[in-house]
């Protein structure tokens, strides 16, 4: 009886383990060497590696004045920033009340003196000065604490979606999904943590803890 030749089977195997390391190696870097299995995992780790830029950001209030964020308030040492619309009747407002706790206990904490709100909105199609205000009524939105805007043209809103890595998709439903997440900003614009909606706390001892 003759024993099949192993030969050609080299070559095929050889080409199976190329391919398991190749794949091995495109999964460790989309999963952050496999410390990530979500895309908002990932995101949170790259910006916690290496902190993203933000470009100045024009804003339209409640009141339809505008002001620049991130460098125009003095004294502000850092921004807690949610991004929402105001029709969202599920996740954002659970992002409102908790920046609802977060006021009373910025009011409440010497350590966090410096440290400021922002809900901004994607949606500036419906979501003009007196959706804004509405929104601010319904959580008691104090303004010297707790900023309600859009940005104020769709290329701010654009770019500034872009540099912060958050994704928006239309449900086809009239809402939108997107990232629900606590963004840490710096003056003069510099995006350096990102915390779960649920880690709000966390995200408070953070920023207070920036000098």
């Amino acid at each position: 009886m003759s024993t099949p030749h192993a030969g050609p089977l080299l070559p095929t195997l050889a080409a199976v383990t190329l391919c398991l390391v190749a794949a091995m190696a495109a999964a460790s870097q989309a999963t952050r060497e496999f410390r990530a299995w979500t895309t908002e995992e990932a995101r949170r780790i790259r910006v916690a590696e290496r902190p993203a830029p933000l470009s100045e950001l024009r804003v339209t209030m409640a009141d339809g004045s505008e002001r620049a964020l991130w460098s125009a308030q003095p004294g502000t040492r850092a921004w807690l920033v949610t991004f929402m619309y105001t029709r969202c009747a599920s996740v954002c407002l659970s992002l409102g009340s908790e920046f609802q706790q977060l006021q009373a206990s910025l009011r409440s904490s010497p350590s966090a003196a410096g440290v400021r709100l922002a809900s901004i909105s994607f949606d500036p199609a419906h979501d003009t000065p007196a959706a804004l205000a509405g929104y601010s009524r319904r959580f008691g939105a104090d303004p010297d604490s707790w900023l309600v805007a859009t940005p104020s043209s769709a290329m701010a809103l654009e770019r500034l979606l872009s540099e912060a890595g958050v994704v928006v998709i239309d449900d086809g439903q009239g809402g939108y999904a997107h990232n629900a997440a606590i963004h840490v900003v710096v003056p003069p614009g510099r995006l350096v943590r990102i915390f779960a909606m649920d880690r709000h706390r966390e995200a408070l001892e953070f920023a207070s803890g920036i000098r």
